[in-house]
């Protein structure tokens, strides 16, 4: 189950002085991402697509640590904050996020130290990470549009200079002023190879004041837009093709093999990498085109919801999620094989999966098209709350979704819920036409039998499948 604007719920949390341990529980599967934040210094880690389950609340703590609280960010965005007491710091390197039982999360901080000095007398927080700063790039990611730059605080101020020409290696340099790096982001994380754009390089002056990102272009790469952006609360620099260049005719891998990418800080400033953040890619304004039909391998990612330690939604009769959408998921992709089409699946047996390894199964794939696959809940209380809904994020989904809702819908027996907008984790950060399928409701009086009918799940498989070749037709002329 997956719900737009409820993902999951945050249920609980308490800090753990004594061990210093943030220590939380949702209702649900979460991808929670973190970052330090300055004056005052602060631990946030956020969790995309939750709500509070209670009201906002705040523990003191004392000490190193001067309190805890939680809030809801934006709709869609709860947020636990760890506030230090002032001329205190932690070394971010040391912070670990890791998930415990089930829904269960662990936020382990470091032993707090003077912000003088970090563990091992290295260098002061202040000349890592530029307390002064107004805005942290935190990420790159590539979208079905181009490529986002993610940053947090203000809106960044950039000056734009690209360098060489056509026959030459061409060059793309951004410099974002009053910046610093994240000490969250890696050179793992950076999309290189995406959009024949071959390498990227990040880099802090030493009087950190700036920092610089160049994007170094393979010959059939484009003259790229960069324009600073603002959208709700997430700012950054949106970079897509000129006006008239669809991205489907940018090819991923420039002719020239290219250096790896690279993220760097002056000898004062080192951090190693860590964990990349998962981030919010812009709505596009316009829409995406399909690749060119043809011109690739007809790659399907299908993704079976759930499993594993986690089993979903569970509904009427003691139905889990995961027995149902995973049949389906199973008998969607041999009919696509059977058909000539190859299928990745994220997960193909009874596995427990968190979501960013899911799309980075498709994505590494370099799928054509990815649909998750889900069964939908309400509460026990409300079994007259029925039907089928289908979900995409970018423009280049929403086609995908209804195809796939006007084809399984006939064939479910369940009421319309409709094709809707949401901004699940799976659909915002996989790099192709991406939708997902919530089949009916495990908490319905009329949706639960039919689930739990194994000729019902035959039925919706071909309707799935038989949508997704409709889909793709024009691929494989």
């Amino acid at each position: 189950m997956t719900l737009p604007a409820e993902a999951a719920q945050l249920r609980s949390w308490w800090f753990n002085a004594q061990e210093n341990q943030l220590v939380f529980t949702t209702d649900a599967a979460v991808q929670p991402r973190a970052q330090m934040v300055f004056n005052p210094t602060r631990v946030v880690i956020d969790l995309p697509g939750t709500t509070l389950g209670r009201p906002s609340d705040r523990q003191a703590v004392g000490g190193a640590i001067r309190e805890v609280r939680s809030g809801q960010f934006d709709q869609q965005t709860a947020r636990l904050v760890i506030e230090l007491a002032p001329g205190y710091t932690v070394d971010p390197r040391a912070v670990q996020v890791r998930g415990e039982r089930g829904n269960q999360w662990i936020v382990q901080l470091p032993q707090p130290e003077p912000s003088s000095t970090l563990p091992g007398g290295g260098n002061s927080v202040t000349g890592d990470f530029n307390n002064n700063a107004t805005t942290f790039l935190s990420g790159v990611v590539a979208t079905p549009d181009g490529f986002f730059i993610r940053t947090s605080g203000q809106v960044p101020t950039i000056d734009l200079e690209r360098v060489g020409s056509a026959g030459q290696e061409r060059q793309i340099v951004i410099d974002l002023f009053n910046s610093s790096i994240s000490p969250f982001l890696k050179a793992e994380a950076l999309p290189n190879n995406r959009y024949s754009v071959g390498r990227w390089e990040i880099t802090q002056d030493p009087q950190q004041t700036k920092t610089r990102v160049v994007m170094t272009l393979g010959p059939e790469s484009p003259d790229w837009e960069v324009t600073p952006t603002n959208i709700g609360n997430q700012s950054g620099i949106v970079i897509v093709p000129p006006s008239g260049v669809s991205i489907s005719t940018i090819p991923d891998r420039p002719s020239r093999p290219q250096a790896n990418p690279t993220i760097a800080v002056p000898p004062s400033a080192q951090r190693p990498p860590s964990t990349p953040q998962p981030t919010v890619p812009p709505q596009p304004t316009t829409p995406v085109l399909p690749p060119r039909p043809g011109n690739t391998r007809v790659i399907v990612a299908i993704d079976p919801g759930h499993g594993g330690r986690d089993p979903g939604a569970v509904g009427i009769g003691g139905l889990q999620e995961k027995n149902v959408v995973f049949p389906v998921s199973t008998r969607v992709a041999q009919l696509l094989r059977e058909a000539g089409v190859d299928v990745v699946m994220t997960r193909t047996s009874d596995l427990t999966l968190d979501l960013e390894p899911r799309v980075n199964i498709a994505n590494s794939a370099n799928a054509t098209i990815f649909l998750s696959i889900h069964a939908n809940a309400l509460s026990m209380s409300r079994p007259d709350v029925n039907g089928l809904e289908t979900y995409y994020y970018s423009e280049s989904g929403r086609q995908l979704a209804s195809v796939i809702h006007a084809n399984v819908l006939p064939v479910s027996g369940f009421g319309d819920r409709g094709v809707k907008q949401a901004r699940f984790y799976v659909l915002r950060n996989t790099a192709m036409p991406a939708a997902l399928l919530e089949l009916g409701f495990v908490t319905g009086a009329n949706d639960a039998p039919k689930l739990r009918d194994p000729a019902w799940q035959e039925r919706m498989a071909q309707a799935i499948a038989r949508s997704l070749l409709q889909y793709l037709e024009p691929y494989r002329r």
